[in-house]
């Protein structure tokens, strides 16, 4: 695993990254597992909720683009309040 000394300048960039590294521990979907493993890959701090987030974004729209995932939540927005997946 190849770390970047670059820090994560937005959202989109970060779920890009974590794309992937799903793809190079070529898996479909990653889960709350795999949160603290990408962390460490990375060699700037990230809040594990961001993560997460963009983890359950990703598997919900079968990794498609990060275009993709913001569409899925918006139109998905008042379930992911029902069960309370973010705080938003």
């Amino acid at each position: 695993m190849i770390k970047t000394s670059d820090p994560v300048k937005n959202e989109q960039e970060l779920y890009n990254k974590i794309d992937q590294y799903r793809k190079e521990h070529r898996t479909s979907a990653l889960t709350t597992y795999d949160v603290q493993p990408f962390i460490e890959t990375q060699p700037h701090d990230l809040h594990p909720d961001i993560v997460l987030k963009n983890i359950i974004l990703g598997n919900a729209c079968a990794w498609g683009t990060y275009d993709t995932a913001c569409g899925h939540l918006e139109n998905n927005i008042h379930a992911f309040r029902h069960f309370q997946v973010f705080n938003i």
